[in-house]
């Protein structure tokens, strides 16, 4: 292969890359798949339902478990930015509440995203606390 045509190929990569992350979050619905917790507790997240809604407009919102949620999402100076956080105020049993608040804590504190196997993993640079989203695919309508 030529190396003007590796090089033109690398660079759409490298932009179509640049472009979509420089966006914000990908769009979509997401289902929580691992965690990582500064407070070394074990959540059983198997059995609830934590889900994460990116929209285009900058908003988000999904399940925590315990309550339905609600925010803003942007991507400003290379940094990840999540906040307006808003939730209802369901009183569930322990550890759904303890481990409610360690989500939204990660969620507003977080500072960077990546998209590696179709998996959206939000993180906390400082901490290394993590919230790991699989993509929830859209139901075909009639199914």
């Amino acid at each position: 292969m030529p190396k003007k045509t590796v090089f033109t190929f690398l660079a759409f990569i490298f932009l179509a890359a640049f472009t979509t992350f420089s966006q914000g979050l990908p769009e979509g619905e997401w289902r929580l798949l691992s965690y990582n917790f500064e407070k070394k507790i074990d959540f059983p997240i198997d059995g609830m339902e934590i889900t994460l809604n990116v929209h285009a407009n900058g908003k988000l919102g999904g399940k925590s478990g315990c309550n339905v949620y609600g925010g803003e999402h942007s991507f400003e100076n290379a940094k990840l930015k999540i906040g307006d956080l808003i939730s209802t105020q369901m009183a569930c049993e322990e550890p759904s509440m303890q481990f409610e608040r360690m989500f939204f804590e990660t969620l507003q504190s977080a500072s960077r995203f990546s998209v590696v196997d179709r998996k959206l993993t939000i993180t906390n640079a400082k901490t290394g606390n993590f919230l790991r989203f699989a993509r929830v695919e859209p139901r075909k309508k009639g199914t």
